[in-house]
């Protein structure tokens, strides 16, 4: 997971010690200084992150006011997948994230990448100053407003996961996991994951019962092969005894129809088996329409499924940034469920078809006066 946080001139310094572990004495107690020595600085140019932040202002224009965002820091998490991947293919990971954000951002804006590995969880904080050019001006000015957009931020993690899957073939599931989302969404998906499970239990049982019934229709029918081959020898043989050998017969043709008797028997239960065998070629192409209805029904409920997973992810990339903007555009930090959930009345009753009967509408406008008690003291309809 990806988060975003844009900070003043002044927390700077501050995030250079914890960034390049300048000092001993930790008030995060989860560092653990003896795996210290793992973690790694992406920017290896013989400087420092504090320097490379003075240098890159006296480069650009940058107001001189005290609640500028200067910097901005991406703390990217180690996904769960590669917990447990060798150190290299870690490293690669940050690597490869530290190249994108680079080209994002450009190279030249960077002021820190460090990977930290004696934390919890392995993660790579990534410093930059948000430059963009002012055409108005022909000069590079910070604003952390203009680079830091909604657009990006709501496909920075798509972004993200994109370029890390096309350049790592060991990554796979990606930024954003079921672990990523709301938890009303998880809950349905693993409905839905339960209804692939039992999808795969039935195909796997309706493919056995059609190979049993395959092997029994090859049995049956080398069966009638067989049958009808000894059928056709006996009666050639019998043609060739009905001559007499220097005028005498030599085997009685009566006694080969009662063989023909006993092989006529033969192939009545054989044909017995043979209506047995179509019984079941019926069955069997009764199942295979019946599979085919529950392979479109698996298609439809896969297309579905990845339907709500887009939807969700779209969602909590929305959500995420509006969230963003509410904290360092307006300095709002929480807001009240019930406030929320008011808004969302009143946006059903501007966008969807809610108002057909005054009493639905009486409802509804009750439901907001009961979530904004504090706020609104008229009586109820």
């Amino acid at each position: 997971m990806a988060h975003l946080k844009k900070n003043t001139r002044g927390a700077v310094p501050g995030l250079a010690v914890h960034f390049e572990r300048k000092t001993d004495h930790h008030t995060n107690k989860e560092i653990d200084v003896t795996k210290t020595y793992l973690n790694q600085d992406l920017i290896s140019d013989g400087s420092d992150m504090l320097s490379r932040f003075n240098d890159r202002l006296n480069d650009v224009y940058c107001m001189k006011r005290d609640d500028v965002k200067a910097l901005a820091t991406w703390i990217v998490t180690l996904p769960e997948e590669l917990s447990k991947a060798p150190y290299e293919q870690q490293s690669a990971f940050f690597e490869a994230t530290k190249q994108f954000l680079d080209d994002r951002y450009g190279q030249e804006n960077a002021v820190a990448a460090v990977v930290h590995y004696d934390e919890t969880t392995p993660h790579l904080h990534y410093a930059f100053v948000p430059v963009v050019f002012d055409a108005k001006k022909e000069r590079y000015k910070v604003s952390a407003k203009e680079v830091l957009t909604r657009h990006d931020l709501q496909t920075f993690h798509d972004d993200l996961n994109q370029n890390l899957k096309a350049v790592l073939p060991f990554y796979e599931q990606g930024i954003l996991n079921h672990k990523t989302l709301p938890f009303e969404n998880v809950t349905e998906i693993k409905k839905y994951n339960n209804q692939f499970k039992a999808l795969k239990e039935e195909l796997a049982n309706v493919e056995e019962n059609i190979s049993a019934k395959k092997a029994l229709l090859k049995v049956t029918n080398q069966a009638l092969t067989e049958v009808d081959l000894a059928e056709k020898q006996i009666d050639d043989f019998k043609q060739a005894l009905s001559k007499n050998l220097f005028g005498k017969t030599v085997l009685k043709p009566d006694d080969l129809d009662r063989f023909k008797s006993l092989l006529a028997n033969m192939k009545k239960a054989t044909l017995q088996s043979q209506r047995d065998a179509a019984d079941s070629n019926q069955a069997l192409l009764k199942t295979k329409s019946q599979l085919a209805e529950v392979q479109a029904d698996y298609r439809q409920l896969k297309d579905r499924h990845q339907a709500l997973q887009q939807r969700v992810r779209e969602k909590q990339q929305m959500d995420y940034a509006m969230r963003d903007m509410l904290k360092n555009d307006y300095g709002i930090e929480k807001i009240p469920h019930s406030d929320v959930e008011a808004r969302y009345v009143l946006y059903r009753l501007d966008h969807e078809q809610l108002t057909k009967g005054i009493e639905q509408v009486k409802a509804l406008i009750n439901r907001i006066i009961e979530l904004t008690r504090d706020l609104f003291k008229g009586p109820s309809l």
